[in-house]
């Protein structure tokens, strides 16, 4: 099942709206890392991936490159999971390439985290299903917030520095759920400067507005893991994720860029709402144009609550045969 925000509507047709963000798109970025794990980067397939271009991990499992053609990948890949851990007591295999970012004086405190991913499922052989995660962490090793998805339930969730002492930890659904075997594209935000990180799957906001850390401490970027949790270490599933074009930059931004979703026009009044994922404190502007020539400022509205969203009206929609839209920040 896709998400909701994921479906295309028969008022998104006729409206031929469309959905403008910056969010993919940032300004004099700094790449903080970048690969692709292809032979001229120096990765060999069909080996450990712990070990090669600067990979390092904890725990023990299956990892390695693969570079068997698949659909929505490109030349070679990598993996985590399938091979159950050498040692019976080991339930998480991490893998990572470090990081390092101590943001200093408010340069470059706003980081974006992109991956292509797809989890392959368990076989009858071995009919067990585990976690996949990608998990942040500060330079001091202490993790940050971690998104999870569980190939049991095929829902994707995620879970804070809250401290607490539940077990299993407390994770918070994002009603997104997955299926096995497709690809998708996972887009991370973090403001360092804010506190800030936003999430979203193939375009579609799936966290919004959530606490880095709940705790204080410098806000840092050690290094962003690839995790297998695997719920029963005596009887592993051979499910695993495979992931490629793996990037981490940081540009000099001061906000999160806001993410807009078309939601379609009012039964009360005909205008049009556009809903916006931004930041509490930052004041929104959404814009409209018929020719991508002359675009005019219809509505705006300061940002929404920690976790929330701002839906802003476009009241003079219907006076056109189309329209587009776009989202911008101001002070």
């Amino acid at each position: 099942m896709n998400h909701p925000r994921q479906r295309i509507h028969l008022w998104l047709l006729l409206f031929a709206a469309y959905l403008g963000s910056t969010l993919s798109s940032f300004a004099n970025p700094k790449v903080l890392f970048d690969t692709g794990f292809e032979k001229f980067e120096g990765y060999a397939p069909n080996q450990e991936l712990v070990g090669q271009g600067g990979w390092v991990g904890v725990g023990s499992g299956g990892n390695g490159v693969l570079g068997e053609p698949l659909d929505g990948f490109h030349g070679q890949y990598a993996y985590i999971g399938f091979a159950g851990p050498t040692n019976a007591s080991d339930a998480f295999n991490n893998i990572w390439h470090p990081v390092g970012l101590q943001p200093v004086g408010g340069d470059l405190p706003v980081v974006q985290f992109s991956v292509s991913l797809q989890i392959q499922d368990s076989s009858t052989n071995a009919p067990y299903f585990d976690d996949f995660r990608w998990s942040f962490y500060g330079v001091d090793a202490s993790r940050l917030f971690s998104i999870d998805f569980d190939n049991d339930t095929r829902l994707v969730n995620f879970v804070l520095d809250d401290g607490s002492t539940q077990q299993p930890p407390p994770f918070r659904p994002t009603g997104y759920s997955f299926h096995n075997g497709t690809p998708y594209d996972l887009l991370v935000t973090l403001n360092l400067g804010r506190n800030l990180w936003t999430a979203s799957i193939n375009g579609a906001v799936i966290v919004n507005s959530q606490p880095i850390t709940t705790k204080v401490q410098p806000l840092t970027l050690g290094d962003i893991d690839a995790v297998w949790a695997i719920r029963n270490p005596q009887s592993p599933g051979d499910n695993y994720m495979l992931f490629d074009d793996y990037r981490i930059e940081a540009t000099a931004l001061t906000e999160i860029p806001p993410t807009v979703e078309v939601i379609g026009p009012l039964a009360t009044n005909g205008a049009f709402l556009v809903r916006i994922y931004g930041e509490p404190g930052v004041h929104y502007v959404l814009e409209a144009t018929s020719d991508f020539k002359t675009w005019v400022s219809v509505a705006s509205g300061d940002g929404p609550k920690p976790g929330g969203v701002l839906d802003l009206q476009d009241a003079s929609a219907g006076i056109h045969p189309h329209r587009f839209y776009r989202a911008s920040s101001t002070p």
